[in-house]
Parts: C-alpha cells; structure tokens; sequence
C-alpha cells in the first residue's frame, strides 16, 4: 500500500518549474528521441555506462550551476541516498554554459538541474528526486516514512512548503531582482512568506525535523530555501528561533556541505532582505 500511495502522489502531483510557480507536467523522455542521439554523440566523454541493470554513483552524471535552488536540492539528496562522488559538471550561468551541446543532449530547455543516471534521463530537480527515493528506496537515508500515516505527513509538509515558502522566496527574488518591485510591494511579499515561514516554526517547535523525528523530502526543500534566505540575510532568529535553529543544526549535517553553493563562500551576500 505504501509504495502504492507514493506512485500515486508521483504520477498525479503538478510540479513547478524552476524559478517560476507555472505548473508543468513532468514527462519523460523516450529512448528513440534524437535528443538521445545528440547526447550519446556529444557526451560519451562524461559517462559512465553500465551493461547490467544494478545502477549506482558510477552511472550517474549531474550538470548543476552553484546558486541554483533546483540544483542544490537534488545534490542533497544525492548525498543523502548515498551517491556521494557522482559523475558531475559545474555549469556556469554567467558563460551560458547551459546552453552548450553537452547539456542540451539531456536537457533540449537547456535548464539545470539535468541529470542521468546509465540510460535514464531525468530533468526538473522535484522528478529528480522523486526518482531517486523510488528507485533507490532502500539506499541510504529513506526519505520517504514506510508507514502510511507517516507518509501521508512527510508527503504534506513536502507539498506545503514547496507550495508556500520556496515559491513565496521566489516570487520575491523575482520581484526584487528582475521586475524591480517597489519596497512596499515587496514587503508584502515578504511578510507573506515569514506568515508561511511561522508555520512550519510551529511544527519544529514539536519536532526535530518538518515531519516528525527522521530526515525526509521537506526537510530537503525547507534547508534549500533556508539556504536563499540567509545568503540575502533575512531575519530569521528573533523571530522564528525555532526554525533558526534547525537551520543551524542542520546547514553542518554532510549533504548540505557537500551541497552548498561554492560561490556563496567566496562572494558577498547581496542581503536584499536584510531590511525586511
């Protein structure tokens, strides 16, 4: 019944696309299409390819570009199920490399995260991780509770703060970044998300992560989005200590160091929020 549940939430949940709250349906790629063709022609140099059906870190490769919330989320759960030491290319934006051969040969949008792993592509970092934990159930941290009433919570508070907090921090990159908002437009915007935000301060306040006491598919999401707010230095520790502290607690636990952006650690932050 279990895996049942988790095929059905699979196949039936919208996701968002990167950067936007537009819901796409995630599809899959057919072998026979030629985008297979150009990455088979232009990528041999960068996989691994296995002739059994046992896949592992060896058969995986992932063009990811540092600063991307889509991209650091399907890290961290790479490192979680255990795939440390992957097959991966750092893409940098500033240099449109991901617009280049290789990456179009898995990605025809031409957006990171993209990701393969032997002859399966996967793109859009939410299909990416779902396909990690159903596939890879049984290895490393199990992000997804066995127990149905377990599930049903972590599968909730997964789709609550995809749905209200990282697409509320996004709506105000946006607008403060691109669409170049005024202050007082964006000050809704971010009290609307320290509104979402409070929330789940209240669920930590009961527990050690978002869906009780195991490391699950939301507290990937909630440490990604975390991670963008800190980095624009929103004040978050008089007002949310809870949630504060899980953050602190959990930005040191090995996948997210292994994830964390690296420019990030050798540029300033813009501390667009600071004043908020």
């Amino acid at each position: 019944m279990t895996s049942q549940l988790f095929s059905r939430c699979l196949r039936a949940t919208p996701r968002f696309s990167s950067g936007s709250s537009e819901f796409r349906t995630v599809t899959h790629t057919p072998v026979s299409h030629p985008s297979h063709t150009r990455f088979e022609h232009h990528s041999k140099r960068f996989f691994a390819h296995s002739s059994s059906g046992n896949m592992g870190k060896e058969d995986m490769f992932l063009f990811w570009g540092s600063g991307s919330s889509p991209c650091m989320r399907v890290m961290i759960a790479l490192e979680e199920k255990g795939f440390s030491g992957y097959g991966q290319k750092r893409i940098d934006f500033t240099k449109k490399e991901h617009k280049g051969e290789d990456v179009l040969a898995v990605n025809p949008r031409g957006q990171l995260p993209a990701f393969k792993d032997g002859d399966i592509i996967v793109n859009e970092s939410y299909a990416i991780i779902h396909y990690l934990q159903h596939r890879y159930a049984n290895s490393g941290t199990n992000l997804l509770p066995g127990d149905d009433k377990q599930q049903a919570l972590a599968l909730q508070r997964y789709y609550e703060i995809q749905s209200n907090v990282s697409s509320g921090y996004s709506a105000i990159f946006r607008a403060m970044q691109y669409e170049k908002e005024a202050e007082d437009a964006v000050k809704k915007r971010v009290d609307g998300l320290l509104t979402q935000l409070a929330n789940v301060d209240k669920y930590l306040a009961e527990a050690q992560f978002v869906a009780g006491d195991s490391f699950s598919l939301g507290d990937i999401e909630l440490i990604t989005v975390l991670t963008m707010c800190e980095r624009q230095a929103l004040p978050l520790k008089d007002r949310l200590p809870n949630l504060y502290a899980y953050y602190e607690r959990n930005k040191v636990r090995p996948s997210v160091v292994a994830s964390y952006p690296p420019h990030f650690k050798t540029s300033d932050s813009p501390k667009m929020l600071a004043n908020f």
